[in-house]
């Protein structure tokens, strides 16, 4: 509401005049300055005059180009200015020249150099690039292009909600800058434009691209030397040529090709690129590096080569160097990268022979390729595989270990082994009020890798399954089974016996027809690294392959489909609904907001930390987002929700209910998920206010997502579907190892966790 605001008052004071002071900050209209929204009218002189007005302004500054298209030449915004606030906010469309002579081999269209605390907020750039396109497809004798947007030698710069397309040469360019943050962009060009790379990071550090979507003609996300400490998160790329670092070590001449280090490329989705993620490099004796580098959680849909390091690089192979390349790359993770190759080498490793690459990571890796099975490719590659990975990698040295995809464990090897250690989590006693770690004691035990006679033959539903568990998961409704007179609809645990809970396991012996070795599939489980389970129908195999998986015991789990149901079918959401969410960093929670977001509705969510709260905004896309710790409940919805709140999604009952009942709208839904205000309280405080139900006409509902289990496969359909396209962000919060177990439970009820809590047991 507080950008709407601000919005609605810019337009009020650019109609007023020229410009005019508002909280400190002066609006300077391009149109006042003669440039004219025909799209006809080459408006370069009245937008350098107003730059320079802006620029020149000891006070907080905005050039303001309203709707409408603008014809402009070459333009070159410079500084350094007088303040440190200058926005260059566009409403309109700013057009390139018409043919590629206009901007010529000038190499950028419109630039902002040495420029301090820069924004520049929305609008349409238009390259117009078609015309040289063709020049290039036809082998001409073609100008270079320009690229439409470059900053370059600055700093503390913003790029917010902006739309590039059809640019000659690449969209945008960080050349030479400091702290850039570049989020909500959308680029667009046909597949076959040539050299338009979506963004291009060099001679750069600190620079953030977040929620970016991006379909052009070559690397999305391109990284050239001399560039650190660069954070990529939410990308959709395609078509295109993936996210590339490099190409590296071109020059001659003894030129510093320089390097590229500690990058970071988070939640992403290729589809139908000619890469994913990729790293390239020139065969030549130019000396550089590429090293700490993290690629994770990504998605590849039929994306042909979807990971990458080619240091033989040659476009067009024609004059190519021949040589060992020069440049060193080590110490690169991937993890959690999923999806189909459209080739069938889906992993290929091409890397130095005078500089192998090293201290390469692969964990948890399933690419398949749909015509016959995945291959991979390594040449020089040093490093280490743990958990699956798909297709098989041998790194050097042989003896490097690695998965192979479904059997990790042979029967061979199972049938030798009678027994193996089995560590679990057991439950002491029955507790009153909150839990505390000493409810619960770590016991080291042994267990069969066969499933045993007597088992199998008093398993209900055909047979019995033991598990290899990997991932579990930490839920609040487990403090219930915790207490021994108390009204749950899940009965206690026993004392003595291992806790319980959802996990993710692989099949490591079965006598059930349902379940094979191998099979990797979810549902209630024991805290303990292996599980008999004599009733198969509380196990689901896991058929969605391209997620990680851990997040089948979140995302695509008890708490999205918790998350899924209860909004869906309990708050009947509608378009513009106002949406408000408690506990909103939590593993349900996370995923209200982000459903309710992509419905159309407005939302803000609470949460108890600070950290939490610019989460909420910044990464899970909510509209608002308040600390309840720090705040008067019933004012901040007042403020959040001037006009009452359509729907409230509880995780947490008790004040915040309270609050809420007072805040509603006629004809309001609160859906009734948690009430963890409750959880351990020594005592509780009656609800104050369901007169409110009556008075406004609101309606109440508790429920479980096993009530509406019926929606199961569109759920995981629909989410998955989601996820891949970049359009569900999921947290996890994921402690490693069953010593640990019993705080990561615990710290649910301190508000210790952000995201969904998982505790790792096994990658493997």
């Amino acid at each position: 509401m507080a950008s709407q605001n601000s919005f609605c008052m810019k337009q009020f004071l650019v109609l007023l005049s020229l410009f005019h002071v508002s909280n400190a900050v002066v609006v300077y209209n391009v149109q006042n300055y003669g440039a004219r929204p025909d799209g006809r009218t080459d408006s370069a002189r009245p937008f350098h005059r107003a730059w320079a007005d802006a620029c020149g302004s000891s006070r907080p500054a905005t050039v303001h180009v309203p709707t409408g298209n603008y014809l402009l030449g070459l333009a070159t915004f410079s500084g350094p200015c007088e303040n440190t606030a200058v926005e260059f906010w566009v409403e309109g469309t700013i057009v390139a020249p018409s043919g590629y002579t206009g901007l010529g081999s000038s190499g950028h269209w419109i630039t902002f150099s040495n420029v301090d605390g820069l924004l520049i907020s929305g609008g349409t750039l238009d390259g117009r690039g078609a015309a040289l396109w063709r020049c290039k497809h036809a082998g001409n004798n073609c100008p270079t292009g320009a690229a439409s947007l470059t900053i370059s030698d600055s700093r503390n710069v913003k790029i917010n909600g902006l739309t590039s397309m059809n640019s000659e040469l690449f969209h945008v360019v960080i050349l030479g800058c400091t702290g850039v943050s570049v989020r909500g962009i959308d680029i667009v060009a046909p597949g076959n434009s040539p050299n338009t790379d979506g963004i291009h990071v060099q001679k750069s550090t600190g620079v953030t691209i977040v929620q970016a979507t991006i379909k052009t003609g070559d690397d999305c996300i391109s990284i050239g030397p001399h560039t650190t400490n660069l954070w990529i998160e939410r990308v959709i790329c395609g078509p295109g040529h993936g996210i590339s670092i490099g190409s590296l070590g071109k020059d001659q001449g003894g030129a510093e090709a320089g390097g590229v280090s500690n990058v970071t490329v988070t939640t992403t989705v290729f589809s139908g690129t000619q890469n994913g993620l990729r790293i390239k490099t020139w065969g030549t004796s130019v000396p550089g590096y590429v090293r700490d580098v993290v690629f994770t959680n990504a998605v590849m849909n039929n994306v042909e080569n979807p990971i990458i390091i080619d240091q033989n690089y040659c476009p067009n192979s024609k004059g190519c160097p021949n040589q060992s390349s020069n440049i060193k790359i080590s110490d690169v993770t991937y993890s959690d990268i999923h999806g189909t190759s459209a080739t069938p080498v889906a992993v290929n490793f091409d890397c130095s022979s005078s500089n192998p690459c090293s201290g390469i990571s692969l964990q948890d890796i399933k690419l398949t390729y749909p015509v016959q099975r995945a291959q991979s490719y390594c040449k020089h590659a040093y490093g280490t595989s743990s958990g699956f990975v798909v297709p098989p990698t041998p790194l050097n040295p042989a003896s490097v270990s690695f998965s192979t995809f479904p059997q990790k464990l042979d029967r061979a090897t199972m049938a030798e082994a009678a027994e193996v250690s089995n560590t679990k989590v057991v439950f002491k006693g029955f507790i009153e009020g909150a839990p505390k770690e000493e409810d619960m004691e770590v016991a080291v035990g042994a267990a069969a890798l066969k499933v045993p006679a007597a088992a199998a033959a008093a398993a209900e539903g055909g047979g019995a399954v033991l598990v290899k568990n990997l991932y579990l998961s930490c839920d609040p409704y487990m403090r219930g089974r915790m207490r021994e007179n108390y009204n749950s609809y899940i009965p206690p645990f026993q004392p003595g016996s291992v806790v319980e809970g959802f996990g993710v396991s692989r099949v490591v012996d079965s006598t059930n027809p349902n379940f094979r070795v191998g099979d990797l599939v979810s549902g209630l489980t024991g805290w303990e690294e292996y599980s008999l389970v004599l009733k198969a129908d509380q196990l689901r195999k896991i058929q969605v392959d391209d997620v990680p998986l851990s997040y089948h015991v979140g995302l695509l789990g008890m708490p999205g489909f918790t998350a899924y149901a209860g909004f869906y079918e309990v708050c009947s959401p509608k378009k513009g609904d106002f949406v408000f969410v408690s506990a909103a960093s939590g593993a349900v929670g996370q995923l209200v907001g982000q459903l309710a977001k992509l419905h159309g509705c407005y939302v803000v969510g609470s949460a108890g930390t600070n950290e939490k709260v610019e989460l909420l905004k910044n990464k899970l896309g909510f509209d608002e987002a308040f600390n309840y710790k720090e705040s008067d409940l019933n004012l901040a919805l007042k403020r959040y929700f001037p006009h009452g709140i359509d729907i409230y999604f509880d995780n947490v009952g008790g004040e915040m209910l309270d609050a809420a009942l007072l805040n509603m709208r006629l004809h309001g839904r609160i859906a009734v998920c948690g009430m963890i205000s409750y959880h351990g309280a020594s005592e509780t405080t009656g609800i104050r206010n369901l007169f409110c139900l009556i008075t406004k006409r609101v309606r109440m509902q508790g429920f479980l997502q096993s009530d509406y289990l019926h929606l199961l496969p569109e759920f995981l359909d629909r989410m998955a579907g989601y996820y891949r396209e970049g359009k569900i962000v999921y947290i996890e919060d994921m402690s490693h190892g069953l010593e640990n177990a019993p705080a990561a439970f615990v710290g649910l009820f301190s508000g210790k966790n952000v995201g969904k809590k998982v505790v790792c047991v096994s990658r493997e």
